[in-house]
């Protein structure tokens, strides 16, 4: 949650001390007991829910109440003495081929049937690959004019629309990445980079701190991205340039318009801001964590970091689902996974026209 740090070494270290003072002293008798779920007085079911709900509020999962945990204890036995202990048997024989360097042609997927007693076994699969393609949308009937069809009441092939889209790498799966050279590549650098190396054309790139929940109008919880600018890098505006706080809204916009030092399309922001100041009656400091092109991508790193132990603790991020981004002191890279990588546009060989790249392969970022 939002709440304060907590050193975790320090918390296990006081843990250690106090079991220390147990040292040496004997454990009383322990009375070995059967485990019956429908015998409400002898709280089994009771203490395994509060254990259960303990653990759960660790990783923000939500809790169950006595009736549901009373249910899945029921059938955990069952479970365990059958599938669960036939699949991991058949995890481990796929596990000693592993240490035992064997080829990818010798693994084996496997169908457990225990119902009809039926035990399949067969070559696994690769992974998933993405593709460049075209992806083609057909209007509504009652959007097209009547000579849209041919004479099989089809849409004809003019009327269908088509966009092209793009993978990258072309024929790419979810194991494959991009690897930054280094850390301290710039923001600038990262956009070079990708342009020089990669022939893409770096367009947006929001980074994804954490996840909003939502509600449908049918009350069903939606996970929303909740995101901060990257690049562009957001606008940010020099106190320097703010005319003084003792003029009027006239005089103030006559010397922002005036000002060749301030970009056309930023002048109204700001008057915008100059107008909050005073109203204030103090000028806004400048943000010394404001991303820039000359931006190391290891500190933007660090501060999108910061941007969602923020978002956290302001009640914007949804505790159940966590942050997007975190521990980074204790990590040699950053991995930024393929659904979360920038927007970028390539141009296809051959062709003149850019296509999105709708696939990108994850990125790694060193932190060094």
């Amino acid at each position: 949650g939002g709440g304060a740090k907590v050193d975790a070494k320090a918390a296990v270290a006081e843990l250690l001390k106090q079991l220390e003072a147990f040292s040496g002293k004997p454990l009383p008798a322990l009375e070995e007991a059967d485990f019956e779920k429908d015998d409400d007085a002898n709280f089994h079911i009771e203490f395994i829910t509060q254990c259960a709900n303990l653990r759960a509020d660790n990783y923000h999962i939500p809790n169950s109440d006595f009736q549901k945990v009373k249910l899945v204890a029921g059938r955990i036995v069952p479970a365990i003495a059958t599938t669960t202990a036939a699949v991991c048997g058949l995890v481990m024989l796929e596990l000693f081929k592993l240490v035992l360097g064997k080829p990818v042609g010798a693994f084996r997927t496997r169908q457990v049937g225990l119902a009809v007693n039926t035990y399949t076994s067969f070559e696994a699969q690769g992974p998933k690959t993405f593709r460049s393609g075209v992806e083609k949308q057909t209007p509504k009937p009652e959007e097209l004019p009547a000579d849209a069809f041919d004479a099989n009441g089809l849409v004809k092939p003019e009327y269908i629309l088509e966009e092209r889209y793009a993978a990258y790498p072309e024929n790419h799966s979810v194991w494959d990445k991009l690897r930054v050279p280094s850390g301290t590549m710039t923001l600038q650098g990262f956009k070079d980079w990708l342009k020089n190396e990669h022939k893409l054309d770096l367009k947006t790139w929001g980074f994804v701190l954490g996840w909003k929940r939502l509600e449908d109008d049918n009350g069903k919880e939606l996970r929303v991205p909740y995101s901060a600018q990257v690049y562009p890098p957001p606008v940010v505006l020099d106190p320097a340039l703010f005319p003084p706080l003792t003029d009027d809204q006239g005089a103030a916009m006559r010397k922002i318009q005036g000002d060749a030092k301030i970009p056309q399309p930023q002048k109204m922001q700001y008057l915008s801001a100059w107008q909050k100041a005073k109203q204030s009656g103090a000028l806004p400091g400048k943000d010394a964590k404001a991303i820039t092109l000359d931006m190391a991508l290891k500190d933007i790193l660090h501060a999108m970091e910061q941007k969602a132990d923020q978002a956290m603790k302001d009640g914007i991020l949804f505790p159940k689902w966590g942050k997007a981004i975190s521990g980074l002191a204790q990590r040699s890279v950053w991995v930024i996974p393929a659904e979360q990588t920038p927007s970028c546009n390539m141009k296809p060989e051959g062709s003149s026209e850019a296509v999105d790249v709708r696939h990108m392969a994850r990125l790694e970022i060193p932190l060094s």
